[in-house]
This record gives C-alpha cells, sequence and structure tokens, in this order.
C-alpha cells in the first residue's frame, strides 16, 4: 500500500484532491492526507510520498500514432528542423560520406517539410537529391508520410518506371516526357515501403523498450497504436505480444488495425483475431482506413478547389463505394472503425459510409474519425448527431497555421479546426501526436489546443482564437477521452478509486502557469499499473 499526500491531485474540471493510495496496480482511496493517512496507519503499513504540493495527473494516453515506426524513426538521420533544400541535400551527401554508404545501400529517412523550406517551397524531386548521391539510393519521406522523394538510383533500385502501375489510391509523378520524378504520394509509397531493407525482430524490440521509456519520461502510460497494417499485420502484433509476455511494456497499447489495401481484410476478420481480443496492457483495437491524404501536400479531398491551386481538388484513395463496403465488413465483424479523414470531402464520404454502414442503428461501436480538420457547420453536426468519435491533433497547428488560408481560403479556414466547438457540442474528442509526422510530447499538443498557436510563436495572432479550448476540457482530452475511445473509460483516464493507478507528477502547475511555459513542463515521476517507471533526479519521492 503507498500513500500519497500533500498533492494538487486532479480528479476532474474544478475538482482536486490532497491524497491517494495505491494497493497493488489500482487506486483504492482518494481524499484527503488525514483520511488516507488513517487507512495507511490502520493498515500498520509505512509507504508514504510527500508530493510536496505538485501537479499529479491521471497517466496521458495518446489516441493515435504510429508507435514502432516512431521507434525506427528516432534512429534515422534527423531532417525535421531543415528549412532549406540546399540544407536537406548537404545533410543527405554528408550522411552518406559519413556512413561509408554505397549503391547496395538505402539512405531512409522522414520528416521533410518543403513548406518550411526559404529557398523555394516544392518538394524535393531526383533531380534535387541526385545532388547529393548519384549512387546511393535516397528515400526521404514528407512529415506527413503521405509524401515520398526518390533520387535516379533509388528509383533504380526500387524499379520504379514510367511503366510502374499502381493496385493503391496515390500517383508517380512524372515530367512532360512520362518519366518518374522522383515524388510518388499516397498508396505509391508502398512501392518503396513494401521493399525497404527489415529490421530484424531484436532490433525492433529493442528500439520499442527504448521508445517507451521516452514515452514514460513525458507521461504516457497508454497510447493507440497504429503500426499493424496489411501483410505485416501478424508480425507486428507478435512484437508487443512477447513484449508483453517478457513484461517488458512500461505502456499499455490499444492496437489499430491498418489496411491501405482491402484485400488483407477477409484473412483478418477469418483469422484467430477479434475485437477486444488481449489485456489491459495490449488488445486489438480498431480497423484503420485511409480515404485522403494531407493538407501540405495537396492530397486532402476538398468539395471545392485548392485556393492556391485551382486544378487541384486533392483526392480520394478510394472510392466512396469501396470504402462503405469496407466499412460495413468491418461493422458486421463487430470492429470498431477509425478512418483518416482531413479535407471536407474526405470527412464527407467517411460521414456518408458510417451511416449507410449503421443503417439508423446507434453507434455503440465508437466509430470514429482521425484528424477532422477541413470542415463546416454541415459536417460538424453531422459527427455529433451520430456521436461519431473525432481523434485530433492540435500539435498539427504548429505546421499548418502558415499555410490553411493560403491552402484553402479564408471562409473554409475560418470553420476548421474547430476543436472547442467540437467539445462544446457534446463530441467525444480525444488528442492524439500522430508521431512520427510530429513528437509525441503530449505537453507540446496540450499547449496548442490552448494557444492555438505556433509552439514558437512571439505574436500575438494565434489562428482563431476562440477556438481556444481551457486546460481542463485539454488534460481530459489526452486522458478520459482517450480511454472513451478504447471502451476504458470505467477503467483508466481519471484519478478515481477502483482506476487502474497509471498517473504522473508534473514539475509545475499547469492549471495556473502561463499558456506558452506549457510545453516546457517536466515529469517528474510516471506510475504505470501502480509501479514508478519513470523518475527524474530531482524526483523526491521514494
Amino acid at each position: 500500500m503507498k500513500v500519497f499526500i500533500n498533492g494538487k491531485i486532479y480528479l476532474e474540471r474544478g475538482s482536486f484532491a490532497e491524497a491517494m493510495i495505491v494497493e497493488g496496480n489500482r487506486i483504492i482511496k482518494v481524499g484527503t492526507n488525514t483520511d488516507c493517512l488513517q487507512v495507511l496507519k490502520e493498515a500498520a503499513q509505512e509507504s508514504v510520498t510527500d508530493l510536496k504540493g505538485k501537479t499529479v495527473l491521471p497517466g496521458l494516453n495518446d489516441s493515435h500514432l504510429h508507435f514502432l515506426m516512431t521507434a525506427e524513426y528516432l534512429s534515422l538521420l534527423p531532417i525535421t528542423d531543415v528549412t532549406a533544400m540546399e540544407e536537406l541535400i548537404n545533410r543527405c551527401r554528408n550522411y552518406i560520406k559519413k556512413n561509408n554508404l554505397t549503391s547496395d545501400d538505402v539512405l531512409y529517412t522522414e520528416g521533410w517539410n518543403h513548406t518550411t523550406f526559404t529557398d523555394g517551397k516544392r518538394m524535393p524531386d531526383r533531380s534535387d537529391l541526385d545532388q547529393a548521391s548519384m549512387d546511393v539510393p535516397i528515400v526521404l519521406v514528407r512529415v506527413d508520410r503521405h509524401v515520398m522523394s526518390l533520387n535516379t538510383a533509388a528509383l533504380h533500385y526500387f524499379n520504379i518506371t514510367g511503366e510502374t502501375l499502381l493496385s493503391t489510391g496515390g500517383e508517380i509523378k512524372k515530367d512532360a516526357d512520362g518519366q518518374p520524378t522522383g515524388i510518388l504520394t499516397e498508396g505509391a509509397v508502398d512501392l518503396v515501403k513494401a521493399k525497404l531493407p527489415k529490421k530484424s525482430r531484436e532490433e525492433k524490440k529493442a528500439l520499442l523498450v527504448d521508445s517507451m521509456a521516452l514515452a514514460n519520461k513525458m507521461g504516457l502510460t497508454s497510447m493507440h497504436t497504429n503500426d499493424a497494417k496489411d501483410e505485416d499485420i501478424d508480425e507486428t502484433l507478435s512484437l508487443y505480444k512477447e513484449l508483453e509476455d517478457e513484461k517488458r511494456l512500461s505502456v499499455r497499447f490499444y492496437q489499430q488495425i491498418w489496411f491501405n489495401n482491402g484485400r488483407y481484410l477477409v484473412n483478418f476478420f477469418n483469422s484467430d483475431h477479434s475485437f477486444h481480443q488481449g489485456s489491459a496492457w495490449n488488445k486489438i483495437g480498431p480497423i484503420k482506413f485511409f480515404i485522403d491524404g494531407t493538407l501540405g501536400s495537396r492530397t486532402a479531398a476538398l468539395r471545392k478547389p485548392y485556393a492556391d491551386e485551382p486544378t487541384t481538388w486533392g483526392m480520394l484513395t478510394k472510392s466512396p463505394e469501396t470504402l462503405t463496403k469496407e466499412v460495413k465488413q468491418a461493422v458486421a465483424n463487430g470492429y470498431q472503425v477509425i478512418i483518416h479523414g482531413i479535407g471536407d470531402l474526405g470527412i464527407e464520404t467517411i460521414l456518408d459510409a458510417y451511416d449507410e454502414a449503421l443503417d439508423g442503428q446507434p453507434n455503440t461501436l465508437r466509430l470514429g474519425i482521425n484528424h477532422m480538420q477541413i470542415t463546416g457547420p454541415d459536417l460538424i453536426d453531422r459527427v455529433a448527431d451520430k456521436e461519431y468519435l473525432t481523434y485530433v491533433q492540435p500539435i498539427f497547428l504548429d505546421d499548418d497555421i502558415p499555410i490553411i488560408r493560403e491552402r484553402v481560403g479564408n471562409e473554409r479556414a475560418d470553420t476548421s479546426y474547430l476543436f472547442k466547438t467540437m467539445q462544446e457540442k457534446g463530441i467525444h474528442q480525444s488528442f492524439s501526436s500522430d508521431a512520427p509526422i510530429v513528437s509525441f510530447n503530449p505537453f507540446y499538443n496540450i499547449q496548442c489546443a490552448v494557444t492555438r498557436n505556433r509552439l514558437d510563436s512571439t505574436e500575438s495572432n494565434p489562428y482563431l482564437p476562440e477556438e481556444a479550448m481551457d486546460i481542463s476540457a485539454a488534460i481530459d482530452a489526452y486522458t478520459y477521452e482517450s480511454a472513451y475511445a478504447s471502451f476504458d473509460e470505467t477503467e483508466k483516464g481519471r484519478i478515481r478509486e477502483g482506476y487502474l493507478a497509471d498517473f504522473i507528477v508534473l514539475d509545475k502547475d499547469i492549471f495556473t502557469c502561463a499558456h506558452s511555459e506549457i510545453k516546457t513542463t517536466k515529469v517528474l515521476a510516471t506510475f504505470v499499473d501502480g509501479k514508478c517507471v519513470y523518475e527524474a533526479g530531482e524526483w523526491n519521492g521514494e
């Protein structure tokens, strides 16, 4: 039995306690110092931690990210901070030289964002990357993971030509002569991903363990991870299962099962897997589909053309009929569904598919939309009416603020990223990072939600400031709402008697500190299942 006293323990909006008791992996009492110490005295035990006024939150829960991809990404050449094409080329050239790469190797990394380039806001193509090397295959993925750039050596290595055909949505960009430019979008990136050199199982497991330690350091105790995909579903799920069996998990996982190619659906539904199969540490979650791309790459599907590129409306990655058929299959097999939808046409297509699949029945499977960015009042009302879930990423404002109005114009921009409106309409809205697209540091996400500004902005011109969420709503979106999205709202997401003992201790009072300082919040200690899985050097607990 462990008693924690003298804390500011967040229970729910406007409600705090000063003490709590943990026994085993559960919180058994929440209340005053006096009440909790009395229980300890009666139990004749002496395990007391003085929180010294520190703020305590439920463990944070990222409701959509790619954790295995993030673990692998953290070992790659860093390029997310690159702000010029020339810098990108030089960084690749230097990496190749430093690591003595040859034509038998592949330089693969992720994170470029051409909208931040100061020497021309265009996507790198083969002519750019050929300047880094004509011999070593180079594959660079855009920050949103929906666009890939290859040099000529990589096009040859992966056998991509002007005649290459695609089985899934996407595009191989071509020049006037019909030859690949080196830019692949959406489903076309699978031509490369399927043939990339694979890490061994033990290497992947080691990366996952290291990344869990980093996640715990940032206050994350649960995640909805989107790694298991198409033909690799069983292989990926088995990594997490082995780590669970080896008692090496320090994060709870809800597995979002990703289908880019619908031909893998039938085999999955005929397998031994079932919805919610597993344990409190690791279980099967929803089926995950895509319907469109991203705003930055102009592949998000819009109902009207892009303001800065009137010749394109973005793209649907599959037909509405195909999406509806696949959603119906998932629902018929008893699975929750989450679908990537950024553009208003993409979101509308998702809602049409959900409505048809449910056929007037309540949304008991908690079907949801991931991203929900470019919206209109009609779409938000439809989500609220049918109680569809939303998974949003306020941190995306950090990259998108400079381009939102440019991409979609003022009218659509004024009805987009409406996190507070969705909250006020009673829509279940959980926070997520979509890492490795951005860092999974939850305090970055929370700051963007309450400031409606870029992380490093020194200007007082937030984007739609009336849509700023208050700190309690932002924390609830990272705790209770993420638990709700996995049907766990009676098990975790709150500090409450009977709930799992997943909680974190902060170095500052996140409820009263300046909003611009939220991003600097440090976690002093992280507890999962009643055990301390991370403690900072300055933590004064046991």
